[in-house]
């Protein structure tokens, strides 16, 4: 497993896109173990929400396509941090 924390548009995440197109079985059957949002944020929500994630590769990666995430060095760090976490051998199972 793995962690990542995605930095989903607080505009957004405010009216309502914080709701994703796949349920809690869709996500475990994706990959995805674990999911924070942050719920202290109430009306000032500032320009972006930390999203964090526990999962298989292939669950972070189902994670970013439900949170269309597009931002090229959220996809690039995304990558950088399955490839440390596939070196320290945390993914033998996971794939």
């Amino acid at each position: 497993m793995a962690e990542f924390t995605f930095f989903v548009d607080a505009e957004l995440y405010g009216f309502g896109a914080g709701e994703l197109a796949a349920d809690e079985a869709d996500l475990h059957e994706a990959g995805v173990r674990s999911i924070d949002i942050p719920v202290q944020y109430g009306a000032d929500l500032g320009e972006r929400i930390p999203v964090r994630v526990v999962g298989t590769p292939k669950g972070l990666r189902f994670y970013a396509k439900l949170l269309h995430v597009r931002d090229a060095i959220q996809l690039e760090e995304l990558e950088r941090v399955l490839a440390a976490a596939d070196a320290r051998g945390e993914f033998l199972d996971d794939l």
